[in-house]
């Protein structure tokens, strides 16, 4: 089973060889800004998402994100925010995908321990 963190890089794009995701070290597509300067992110070439030095900053700045702004979300919800359907995603294959990589299932709450 996959944390919930690699279940995300993985809808994200980041174990495909040569994907934004991955060239950027990138692993949740992380938007260039503030939040990602401050977590390690190199500066902008003016593209939407972040570039960070290696994968175990992205990794970091992830988790950082995750645990300021979507603890004690239901998997839905963050999902739901995280990969919205206005930005094109497929949000209930996202939720699916999540939850069969991690064995979760929708209504888990996100915590510090289960977020990976």
């Amino acid at each position: 089973m996959k944390t919930f963190l690699e279940a995300v890089a993985t809808m994200e794009g980041f174990y495909r060889t040569g994907s934004l995701a991955q060239r950027r070290h990138n692993p949740g597509n992380i938007e260039e800004g503030r939040f990602a300067q401050a977590h390690g992110a190199m500066a902008s070439d003016g593209d939407r998402f972040a570039a960070f030095p290696s994968d175990i900053v992205g990794f970091a700045a992830a988790r950082a994100l995750f645990k300021s702004a979507y603890l004690g979300l239901t998997i839905t919800a963050a999902i739901r925010k995280w990969a919205p359907a206005q930005d094109g995603n497929n949000v209930l294959a996202y939720i699916d995908g999540v939850c069969e990589m991690t064995g979760f299932t929708p209504d888990i709450v996100l915590t510090a321990d289960n977020i990976g």
